[in-house]
C-alpha cells in the first residue's frame, strides 16, 4: 500500500478537493488505470486497485492498495463527551475508534458502522503519518507494507 500524504501550506481542504487531487497525483505518479466517481466514492476500473481517501485541515491521504481498504484521518482533539458517549466510543482512546469507525465505512462503503461494530475480519493498521494527527486504515486481509510519501499541493 502507498499512502500519499499531501500537505496544504494556505487553509484546509474543502470538501470536493479530493477528486481534482486524486487525479493529479495518478498523473503525477503516471497510474494510468480509468478512474472514476461513484456515488463520490473514488473507484478504479477493471482493475486490481483499489484507493481510498480522507482529509483533515491540512492534510489530504490518498492510499492506493493490491486489496479493498478504507483511510481515515483526523487531526488530533478532544472528543466531546456527548459525542463519545452517543457513538459509545472507546474511553480511552475515542478519537482512534472514530477513525476506525470512518475508515470502516469506506472499507464497506456502508454509513451504519459509525453505530454497529465492524465485522470480524476487519483489521486496522494504525499509520504514523504526521504529528499532531491519528490516521487508521481498515481492510479485510493484513496489510503486508506501507509506503508514505509527504508531498505540498504545489507537487501536484
Amino acid at each position: 500500500m502507498h499512502i500519499y500524504v499531501l500537505f496544504k501550506k494556505h487553509g484546509s481542504w474543502s470538501n470536493g478537493s479530493s477528486k481534482t487531487m486524486i487525479k493529479e497525483l495518478c498523473d503525477l505518479i503516471a497510474f494510468k488505470d480509468e478512474l472514476a466517481f461513484d456515488q463520490g466514492k473514488p473507484v478504479f476500473i477493471n482493475s486490481n486497485y483499489f484507493l481510498s481517501v480522507s482529509h483533515s485541515t491540512n492534510l489530504m491521504v490518498i492510499a492506493i492498495a493490491d486489496q479493498e481498504i478504507g483511510i481515515d484521518i483526523e487531526k488530533d482533539r478532544i472528543i466531546d463527551k456527548d459525542v463519545i458517549e452517543r457513538l459509545n466510543l472507546d474511553l480511552n482512546n475515542p478519537l482512534e475508534d472514530w477513525c476506525k469507525r470512518e475508515a470502516t465505512i469506506k472499507l464497506y462503503n456502508d454509513a451504519k458502522y459509525l453505530y454497529t461494530p465492524a465485522p470480524s475480519e476487519t483489521l486496522y493498521t494504525d499509520e504514523n503519518i504526521f504529528d499532531g494527527y491519528t490516521c487508521m486504515v481498515a481492510s479485510r486481509t493484513k496489510i503486508e507494507h506501507s509506503k508514505i510519501f509527504h508531498l505540498d499541493e504545489q507537487a501536484l
